[in-house]
């Protein structure tokens, strides 16, 4: 869809038409030199280079971005605070709801909604904001990163668009699910397919999330389960989503979502039609950088942001990563890698075990997470949680799965320090 065109993303909860982008920011020709170079004009992409373009207009930024044309995704997660760009928000809900076939919980939190950002909107948003500042902000689509080399004092950076040199270089590409982590530690995919479905028939609810749907689904070795965003009673983001620990995932989402609009909606083949799809896969697991590969390709460059390990929720924790490497690059000052707190690591790394270890169990245990109030689930699934939040949260999920994968944390844990000291013998 031409970005110089307003675009509707429905009229339901939150929902609105996006204004055209601003002047002329997207360039297709590369300069010489960058003071910052951002690969990738996502979600975290997009905020950094705006941070920096609107405190120090005078500061040059390229945006290297490897699609050209149409950007399917979208981000999701509660408000916080943290969006450097509120009014790209495409919808919001104030209430969720988790269902499982021995009921459903609802949730609400009007103080933190919600939000649906679609990238086409929050690009005509950062546009709109670059255009006028008058920040020297480029942002050049189609074009792909190749490789990040040292030269002399510079960055030099290749892509399908040519070759510059930076000061700095900042990837923020997103998560890769790796092929595995070394030994004691945790990975799981979490692969997903989301259709936009629209009906003949209003039969979406567009006050509510449905944010997990396992009705119907007992399996042993994977999470799956079905994703409602509805932005109005005809139009809804219909999403199929697996936690596996198998890279290949056997699952066919399309026909997982077809049936569930038939199942859910009652909905005949010719009551319902899809216009656009995404899809895509985020790790989730408790390795450290020092756990990983690491990516020949890119010495120098600085990962920004990374999703929650234990959920895959990335969009807050990005932006509020987009601010302090803004600030540090600003500064001139080392750019620190997101890392969460101690406890927050460890209760990840336990709910990771579990996740791997007793799929079966987990949707039960997301619909009683669910069943706390609202505002409590928020601050934990935003790291905004108080010990005292943690312990309820910990006190009302079955204790018996949990402590396997406490005991399992402990275990992984030992094996760790074991094969540190055999790399350091």
């Amino acid at each position: 869809m031409p970005t110089a065109e307003p675009r509707t993303t429905g009229s339901g909860a939150g929902a609105h038409v996006a204004p055209a982008p601003g002047p002329a920011v997207v360039s297709a020709v590369l300069p010489e030199h960058a003071d910052v170079v951002v690969v990738g004009a996502g979600c975290v992409g997009l905020a950094t280079a705006l941070r920096i373009g609107s405190t120090e207009p005078g500061r040059s930024v390229v945006v290297l971005e490897a699609r050209r044309g149409a950007d399917p995704r979208s981000w999701c997660s509660w408000d916080d605070g943290s969006d450097p760009l509120p009014e790209a928000r495409s919808a919001s809900w104030t209430r969720w709801e988790v269902r499982t076939d021995r009921g459903t919980s609802c949730g609400s939190d009007p103080e933190h909604p919600y939000v649906l950002v679609r990238a086409a909107d929050r690009r005509a948003a950062v546009e709109r904001r670059l255009g006028a500042t008058g920040a020297a902000v480029r942002i050049v689509d189609g074009a792909a990163v190749s490789a990040v080399t040292r030269a002399d004092d510079d960055l030099v950076v290749r892509s399908t668009a040519g070759t510059l040199r930076a000061d700095s270089v900042l990837d923020a590409r997103g998560p890769r699910c790796p092929e595995r982590v070394r030994p004691g530690r945790v990975l799981l995919h979490q692969r997903f397919v989301g259709r936009w479905v629209t009906s003949s028939r209003a039969v979406f609810d567009p006050t509510t999330v449905t944010l997990m749907d396992s009705t119907g689904r007992v399996d042993t070795d994977r999470v799956h389960f079905l994703y409602v965003l509805p932005v109005s009673p005809t139009r809804a983001l219909v999403e199929s989503t697996v936690f596996t620990a198998d890279p290949a995932d056997p699952v066919d989402h399309r026909a997982e979502i077809a049936a569930y609009v038939r199942q859910r909606w009652g909905l005949s083949d010719d009551e319902w039609w899809t216009d656009d799809e995404e899809q895509g896969c985020i790790p989730m697991s408790d390795a450290l950088p020092a756990d990983l590969v690491a990516d020949p390709d890119q010495p120098g460059a600085h990962v920004l942001g990374t999703t929650r390990p234990s959920s895959g929720y990335g969009f807050a924790r990005g932006n509020r990563h987009a601010a302090v490497v803004a600030r540090h690059v600003l500064a001139g000052t080392p750019v620190p890698p997101l890392t969460d707190r101690a406890r927050t690591r460890f209760l990840d790394a336990v709910f990771l075990r579990f996740l791997r270890d007793r799929p079966d169990r987990a949707p039960e245990v997301f619909r009683r997470m669910f069943a706390l109030p609202g505002p409590l689930v928020v601050r934990f699934l935003t790291e905004r949680s108080t010990l005292v939040d943690d312990v309820r949260l910990v006190l009302a999920l079955p204790k018996r799965p949990f402590l396997a994968a406490l005991a399992s944390t402990v275990t992984d844990g030992l094996v760790r320090l074991g094969d540190r000291t055999r790399r350091r013998s």
